[in-house]
This record gives structure tokens, C-alpha cells and sequence, in this order.
């Protein structure tokens, strides 16, 4: 039984880790380093965060309705956006 135990503790485990989203870190980090980029004009910044924020609306009604494929295009936009970021 302790076998069986440790058998699915060690299925699982791992599992929620990958599992875990990447939105929920990233998009914080984003509006960070958005914040602290000397690089982009006021103008451009402005409009990343407006982007940011529609981005992080969709992240989170993906997770309260645990839709996928709303979740998948978050995470798409925040990949593109960081890219805009830290450039």
C-alpha cells in the first residue's frame, strides 16, 4: 500500500508542476518590466499596457470558466508581448 502511495505521489506531483500556469507569473512580470523600460515612449507603453491588460482580463476568465483554448490565446498574446517588451 505505501508503494502504491508513493507510486502516485510521484505521478502527480510532477504533473501539477507542469500543468502549472505560466500566465500567472508572467503577466505580472510583463507589466514590471514593462514599467521599467527606458526604452519605449509614453505612447508605447500606454498602448503595450492597455494590450497587457486586455491580455490579463483573458487570462483570468480563462481560469474561472477553465476554458483552453482562451487560455492557449492568453498565453499567446503574453509570448508576443514580451517580445514587444523587452526589446
Amino acid at each position: 500500500m505505501k508503494t502504491l502511495m508513493l507510486a502516485l505521489v510521484l505521478i502527480l506531483v510532477p504533473a501539477g508542476i507542469v500543468f502549472a500556469c505560466s500566465g500567472t507569473e508572467g503577466y505580472p512580470k510583463a507589466v514590471k518590466v514593462l514599467e521599467e523600460n527606458q526604452h519605449l515612449s509614453a505612447e508605447q507603453k500606454a498602448l503595450l499596457m492597455k494590450a497587457l491588460m486586455a491580455g490579463i482580463s483573458m487570462h483570468d476568465e480563462s481560469h474561472k470558466t477553465s476554458n483552453m483554448s482562451k487560455m492557449g490565446q492568453s498565453l499567446q498574446t503574453l509570448r508576443s508581448l514580451q517580445s514587444k517588451i523587452t526589446k
